[in-house]
């Protein structure tokens, strides 16, 4: 049915690649290996056209059958019983829409490394440059919740860990308070939006 409505305008086409009809009407191609012995749709392959969907699920399966296949062991397969027009163009269209071809073969992003903030880098005390965050709610005895703020100091792997029993701002201050009494006084803190820090900035 492909064949007959395709290749009705395009016998011009066909006589160049020297094409013959079998006994069955079906359109196949003459090879330089007809004596050899072997299947007949090996050594006379059917000639299929481009532009039908059939044909484009045709190389599709055969894609995901041998294992996502490139475009050349497509070809090679397929020709094994089929002789597709465009055969590798439409080959590499499928292999290059294929979403797992995609994940496997793509790059990965590179990105130019950019230098450190300065206070990441410099000399200072322990804990004197920091950031903070909140982590949380962990459930205790008795379904009491609690929350941990970690401090950590930006030059060196430090961390510093304070138990809180609420996320307002006067049990962060003390918590604040606990640290430097421990640690010392720090110059600079960094901190998400979070309400309690805010509230504290402000403070």
């Amino acid at each position: 049915m492909i064949q007959t409505e395709s290749f009705l305008s395009e016998e011009k086409r066909l006589k160049s690649l020297q094409t013959f009809k079998d006994d069955h009407g079906i359109i196949r191609l003459k090879t330089k290996i007809i004596y050899r012995k072997d299947s007949e749709d090996f050594l006379k392959p059917i000639v299929l056209p481009l532009k039908y969907e059939v044909v484009k699920h045709l190389i599709y399966n055969a894609h995901i059958k041998n294992c996502h296949a490139g475009v050349q062991i497509l070809l090679n397969v397929l020709r094994g019983k089929y002789w597709i027009l465009n055969g590798r163009k439409a080959m590499k269209h499928v292999v290059a829409n294929c979403v797992i071809c995609k994940r496997y073969t793509s790059q990965n992003l590179e990105i130019t490394s950019l230098p450190l903030p300065e206070n990441t880098v410099k000399d200072a005390a322990v804990f004197q440059i920091n950031g903070v965050d909140m982590a949380g709610h962990l459930f205790l005895k008795e379904n009491n919740k609690s929350w941990v703020l970690i401090f950590t100091y930006t030059v060196y792997r430090a961390v510093h860990f304070e138990l809180v029993t609420a996320a307002l701002i006067d049990v962060y201050l003390m918590a604040f308070r606990r640290l430097v009494a421990r640690r010392g006084r720090c110059a600079t803190v960094y901190c998400d939006n979070g309400t309690n820090f805010v509230g504290a900035a402000n403070y």
